[in-house]
């Protein structure tokens, strides 16, 4: 029998406690968690690791998520990992702006453990 392989989670948020917060849940749901504190980190993080998923903050100090968005968007080695934004943006025009950037999906904060798993269920596939 083949052993399932593990899902890679990239977290870009520059608060630390809640990175550290959805790390310990996705951890506890058996995920492989990067975290990266800031936009710049997030992409080197994106093209070293290749991660199945990634959830980013809009507003970060260096390279905001419009930003990183943009460069996973333009790396063919990563163009095509989901990408949600994970902010406290969360007027109807945040959501629209962040969808029509090319976003996979939009999460306001604080959100529930159900919808990340939702997201990463809905998004990864498994070989």
């Amino acid at each position: 029998m083949k052993a399932m392989r593990t899902i890679t989670v990239l977290l870009i948020d520059d608060d630390i406690r809640v990175s550290e917060l959805l790390k310990r849940f996705l951890y506890e749901k058996m995920y492989n968690v990067i975290s990266a504190e800031n936009g710049v980190k997030g992409i080197e993080a994106a093209q070293t690791h290749l991660p199945d998923i990634i959830f980013c903050d809009i507003m970060m100090p260096e390279l905001d998520g419009f930003g990183v968005l943009k460069q996973i968007l333009s790396d063919e080695r990563t163009k095509g990992i989901p990408f949600f934004f994970l902010t406290s943006k969360t007027e109807t025009e945040d959501f629209l702006e962040g969808i029509s950037a090319g976003a996979t999906g939009y999460h306001a904060k604080p959100t529930s453990r159900q919808e990340l798993v939702e997201a990463i269920q809905g998004n990864v596939m498994l070989e």
